[in-house]
């Protein structure tokens, strides 16, 4: 079932719309062009999706820009190409929005998306108004799809999440949101979170963001991150997980052949106190990290000030984190006076079997010692000495 959801009400659009939609489709090759609605793009884009929701393609015009003024669940698709060629504007800021799953959900299998378009997300009136409840740009809950060589501009909140998921490529892409105000920050901008998936490859991109250039959550495992470029942002993150005392599992992830260029942290992996489940089998390995404040950071004590009733649980226990290696790790730090490796892990669920090696990162005068805090077999490693 393809939907659009407006801010009252969820419909059908084939069953309660009826317009004229001038949408193209040929027999042999079902291919479905988006038309122009003269209300809200939404109702067009749902029609185009369900005429082409198995073996079919559909395509968004080259110089052509769709307002959505409605929310879009695009489910129940089965070998569909989508050719983002032409503009899709998201709506202006609207509480009624906040927390939705998505300003765009893809469901299904086989999916391809591709065309070098732009998705123009009108983030700052979310930033300017402090509002961190924004749905995520694009939700994706499929099997065997790709989503390559689009943009997204300004995004309100994470600009992609995969969730529910097996075997999906994100390649090629183009992130980039700032705000206009340095008073009104464009926070909660991940790049890409992931969820409750497996097999995820993320590559070839460029991101400039205000949150986490990848945020790997709970149930995820075999993760590779390669050939990224991410300025600005929260870094190559693994978590946050166990927030709440809740159990999460994250496992195989490979993050490799990226930088960081002024990131708030470069590589890192955050548990909350609490926590339980593990983090095992994590490696990151020839990374360039330039001018960051926290080159490489490992917490179970990971706390957001702004749910701070989750910050007071148990500090002595969290997730175990095992398996973790760090190669090849080079740059500079920046002047806050952060350690370049800074692992501190819980009393009573210590982490275990690390590796630091390569690790070149240019330090300043004030620079602090590292931090190996219940690290087993910290004296075996020179970083930790």
């Amino acid at each position: 079932m393809v939907r659009f959801i407006s801010l009252n009400f969820s419909v059908t659009a084939l069953l309660l719309f009826s317009f004229r939609t001038h949408l193209t489709t040929a027999a042999s090759t079902n291919t479905c062009v988006v038309a122009k609605s003269s209300s809200d793009d939404a109702i067009a884009i749902a029609k185009a999706f369900e005429d082409c929701k198995t073996d079919g393609t559909v395509v968004f015009s080259k110089n052509t820009t769709y307002s959505l003024k409605s929310v879009l669940e695009l489910s129940g698709l089965q070998n569909v190409n989508v050719d983002l060629a032409g503009t899709i504007e998201l709506p202006a800021r609207n509480t009624s929005y906040s927390n939705m799953s998505a300003f765009i959900h893809f469901e299904g299998s086989n999916i391809n998306l591709y065309g070098d378009g732009l998705i123009i997300g009108n983030g700052q009136p979310w930033y300017d108004a402090l509002d961190h409840t924004a749905p995520p740009t694009i939700l994706v809950s499929a099997n065997d799809s790709s989503f390559g060589s689009f943009r997204i501009v300004n995004a309100p909140r994470a600009h992609m999440r995969i969730k529910n998921s097996n075997n999906i490529l994100v390649h090629n892409v183009t992130f980039h949101t700032a705000s206009s105000n340095i008073c009104y920050l464009p926070k909660n901008t991940d790049a890409l979170q992931i969820t409750q998936s497996s097999n995820i490859v993320f590559k070839d991109s460029y991101l400039t963001v205000g949150d986490d250039c990848t945020a790997i959550n709970g149930g995820v495992t075999n993760v590779t991150v390669s050939n990224i470029i991410c300025n600005g942002g929260h870094g190559f993150s693994v978590g946050s997980l166990g927030k709440g005392g809740s159990r999460d599992v994250v496992r195989q992830v490979q993050v490799r052949d990226s930088t960081c260029n002024g990131c708030e942290n470069g590589v890192r992996i955050k548990t909350w106190p609490g926590g339980q489940g593990s983090v095992s089998d994590v490696n990151y390995s020839n990374i360039v990290l330039n001018n960051v404040d926290n080159p490489i950071l490992v917490t179970t004590h990971y706390c957001d000030p702004n749910v701070i009733e989750y910050c007071n649980s148990n500090d002595t226990i969290s997730l175990t984190i095992s398996d973790v290696h760090f190669k090849d790790i080079t740059g500079s730090i920046s002047a806050l006076g952060n350690p370049v490796v800074n692992i501190n892990c819980s009393s009573l669920t210590p982490c275990s079997d690390f590796t630091l090696s390569g690790v070149d990162i240019t330090r300043v005068t004030n620079t602090s010692n590292n931090v190996c805090e219940n690290l087993n077999g910290s004296s075996d490693i020179s970083a930790c000495s």
